[in-house]
């Protein structure tokens, strides 16, 4: 996966007549990891060799992680077979503690090649994960790794699951496994498989910004000249070439859980490029308002309410959503945030600013403790200015495999099928907890 190898310093961005001061990031606290000894351990103990070996069938028949529920809680226990490791480490989204990457490595059970490890975790919880193999002489390459920042590309640098057959693409290209636990609802517009991507189009380069690209997909038979609702899709190159969003919006429609619709979905470009231009006032939040929703509105027929035009995405994208209400409320009158980055820039006053119409729903994970503090904060301020923004929080980290879910969720209650009922309330979606008050604890 491609990162960057340090991040550039804080600046200070000009919007709208006013000055906003980017901040610098926060280090993540280390995460208490859930294991626990688990069944299988326990059963290979004490086992025979005949017992060994039905379990060893029982294990490949189920496939990986093994759910177990406790009522409230359950357990999930990995398996994984490796006749040549020498470690094996278990890397799931917000679970991984680069102070004791060991308390993530699974054990080998006696006598097999049989690698396992079990975690206790809420029953709604939904997340991805990788595993990683070091086979080689010496340490495990995360054993000597001596920063946070290491530490977890080392651990990361594995693949899917051969255990599970569900996974899915992330950014970068890079594909993850999912697991979930027994209270989890099934993801309803699950699509396998990779997508294919809508169309293309290209905005030329001009004095002003580079050249941009942008996938456009139609709800099947909607006339161009019908007007529908339309969604801005940040991070538009995983949507567009990596997780199916098309498809299970197509899904959702047929299933009428949302009105026919249009989707753009903005490419972000590379990484340090994302981090220049996503997620601030100007960059790509300039692009939308500027130029992409003029060239849009000489193809299609635009909603006439703004908050039929909703802007989304997540971490970064979460936050170029923000920014699109706050400065372009006019036109982009409703933005679904997921896991927004909260800790770059403080929107409560721009956002309190923004016209009374605009409709903001938040997203947060609990296993990403800095995200999920800023949208409380945001969420307080704008319930105390008398706004009434949605607001859920996800059992899992800032992780693609709820915010897949978690946007079409998000979306349906946004955008109703009938543009005249009221938005609907929050509902149990892929591991996302409906909120008890303007915020959710």
């Amino acid at each position: 996966m491609t990162r960057l190898a340090v991040r550039p310093a804080p600046r200070v961005h000009e919007a709208a007549g006013r000055r906003f001061d980017e901040r610098h990031p926060v280090a993540p606290p280390g995460v208490p990891v859930p294991r626990v000894v688990g069944p299988v351990e326990r059963a290979w103990a004490g086992a025979d060799h005949d017992g060994r070996r039905d379990l060893l069938a029982r294990l490949r028949a189920a496939g990986s992680p093994v759910v177990v529920d406790e009522g409230g809680t359950c357990t999930l226990t990995w398996w994984y077979e490796d006749a040549d490791a020498r470690a094996v480490v278990l890397a799931v989204n917000g679970l991984l503690d680069h102070r004791d990457v060991g308390a993530s490595e699974l054990v080998r059970l006696a006598g097999s090649d049989v690698w396992t490890i079990t975690y206790r975790l809420p029953g709604d919880w939904r997340g991805s994960y990788v595993l990683t193999t070091h086979r080689g002489g010496g340490p495990a390459p995360w054993r000597t790794a001596d920063d946070r920042r290491t530490v977890r590309l080392a651990a990361m640098a594995g693949g899917p699951d051969p255990a599970n057959p569900r996974v899915m693409g992330t950014m970068h290209d890079a594909a993850v496994s999912v697991a979930q636990g027994t209270a989890a609802p099934p993801h309803r517009w699950w699509v396998p498989g990779r997508p294919s991507p809508p169309a293309e189009l290209v905005l030329p380069a001009t004095a002003h910004r580079r050249a941009r690209r942008v996938w456009l997909h139609t709800t099947p038979g909607l006339p161009d000249d019908r007007e529908a609702p339309l969604l801005v899709v940040h991070d538009g190159q995983v949507w567009a070439r990596s997780v199916p969003l098309a498809a299970s919006l197509d899904a959702a429609v047929a299933d009428g859980a949302l009105p026919p619709l249009r989707a753009v979905l903005v490419d972000s470009g590379t990484v340090a490029t994302r981090w220049e231009e996503l997620g601030v006032p100007g960059g790509t939040t300039r692009f939308v308002l500027d130029d992409l929703l003029p060239v849009l509105a000489g193809r299609w027929a635009l909603p006439a309410d703004p908050t039929r035009v909703v802007a989304t995405g997540a971490s970064f994208g979460g936050l170029g959503a923000l920014w699109l209400v706050a400065l372009g409320g006019d036109r982009v009158g409703a933005a679904l945030a997921q896991s927004p980055s909260l800790w770059r820039f403080d929107l409560r006053d721009v956002l309190r600013a923004a016209p009374r119409h605009v409709r903001v729903a938040l997203q947060a994970g609990v296993h990403e403790p800095e995200v999920l503090r800023g949208s409380r904060e945001l969420a307080a301020a704008l319930v105390a200015d008398g706004r009434s923004p949605h607001v859920v929080e996800v059992t899992g980290g800032h992780d693609w495999a709820w915010w897949w879910p978690g946007m079409l969720d998000g979306l349906t209650q946004l955008l109703p099928p009938d543009p005249c009922a009221a938005p609907a309330g929050a509902t149990r979606v892929a591991g996302i907890t409906p909120p008890t008050g303007p915020t959710s604890r």
